[in-house]
């Protein structure tokens, strides 16, 4: 399986808000909001059937909406680079190390993944603020993923900080979002619809 790009993306995605199956029947499962997500499961639909020739459906069940990947030799491959499977996944998962490695627009597209994801664009209304004051969250359980992701970001030049419970990466302020949009961006048009709706001047053309 050759690591590009695409690929890098939907693993992102993966370690956001997937899970891997390695018993029986074999598959990867993401989940997200049915009516917020909906657009940016179709763009995963079409990475993996790019990446993996695999045509895969969104299901709603359980008032959330799923793909399910069926392959065994994609669940390998996750496991190989490090993608851990089963319930402890999300306390134990890393940015894969071929990835960072590989740097670039490949560790970029991987890092958008997860906050297309996993990641939430919050405007501060309070009455501190001349203006709602924008932030992109990432809340995870996790925090050796975060400071990780944390790491990644301040190399790339995006200002970020984890409060003490070490459960959120914030990204604080209209000049760290905008680097954040030009240097990474989101495909989830869940967040861009955000954006747009309280504070367009900061996004780039699509």
């Amino acid at each position: 399986m050759i690591l590009n790009a695409g690929l890098c993306e939907l693993i992102g995605s993966i370690i956001g808000d997937g899970n891997i199956y390695d018993k029986r029947p074999y598959y990867v499962e993401i989940t997200g909001h049915p009516r917020e997500d909906l657009l940016y499961f179709g763009q995963l639909l079409e990475i993996i059937k790019k990446e993996l020739s695999y045509d895969a459906k969104i299901k709603n069940i359980s008032g959330a909406i799923r793909i399910r990947i069926n392959n065994k030799t994609f669940v390998n491959y996750l496991k190989t680079i490090g993608i851990p499977s089963g319930k402890g996944k999300f306390k134990k998962v890393r940015v894969p190390d071929r990835i960072i490695k590989k740097s670039g627009k490949y560790l970029i597209s991987c890092i958008r993944g997860i906050f297309d994801t996993d990641g939430c664009v919050f405007f501060d209304k309070r009455k501190t603020y001349k203006n709602p004051y924008i932030r992109i969250t990432l809340h995870m359980f996790n925090g050796k993923l975060l400071f990780q992701i944390s790491k990644i970001l301040n190399d790339l030049g995006i200002k970020n900080t984890i409060p003490i419970n070490e459960q959120f990466l914030y990204i604080n302020g209209k000049d760290n979002v905008k680097k954040f949009l030009k240097t990474i961006g989101f495909h989830n048009h869940r967040h861009i619809k955000k954006i747009n709706s309280i504070c367009p001047d900061i996004l780039l053309p699509q």
